[in-house]
């Protein structure tokens, strides 16, 4: 990978924590939906894991935007259990100057991407990445095909919710019926 693409993906990373409040699984999600919804050019190579799409590169550049000082992280305690939430960094303005050109080539889609999703749960994310995902990767010819192939991955999400998540993708033009 690029030097370059590497700071277009930290400019990124900087750009959505300075836009909304995020912890790993949005990030980790946002960026899916951003390069497999709007074909923003980002590099990973998402894989279906316990909680949907991922990369662990996603998180190596998480960890490398933090020791750069251009995300900083703070704890956070949910009565599950800890997370993090990320805010910009002390050094944010340097590699959103680096990326400047990146981020407005494609601020329509991270407009979108932000309003809709960014105040999602991390259970909605899992599930409508997921629907994405199965969509995307393994073809489904039919509605009720994709639901039964989200419901053997997720089967603690229901029917319903599985076909209401698919009708909020068709809705945002991420899927098509």
């Amino acid at each position: 990978m690029s030097s370059e693409a590497v700071f277009q993906r930290l400019g990124l990373l900087a750009e959505l924590a300075g836009r909304a409040t995020l912890g790993r699984t949005a990030f980790m999600k946002l960026l899916f939906f951003l390069q497999e919804s709007k074909a923003v050019p980002l590099g990973y190579q998402f894989s279906l894991y316990s909680y949907g799409p991922f990369d662990s590169d996603v998180l190596a550049d998480i960890s490398l935007a933090e020791r750069l000082n251009v995300l900083r992280s703070s704890t956070v305690y949910y009565p599950s259990g800890m997370g993090y939430e990320y805010s910009p960094g002390t050094d944010v303005k340097n590699v959103k100057d680096l990326t400047g050109d990146f981020l407005r080539k494609h601020k329509t889609s991270i407009d979108w991407v932000l309003t809709s999703f960014s105040r999602k749960t991390a259970a909605e994310l899992e599930l409508l990445s997921t629907i994405l995902f199965v969509a995307k990767f393994q073809n489904p010819k039919t509605v009720a095909k994709l639901v039964e192939q989200v419901e053997l991955i997720k089967p603690h999400f229901s029917q319903e919710q599985i076909h209401k998540g698919c009708d909020e993708l068709v809705g945002l033009k991420v899927l098509r019926t």
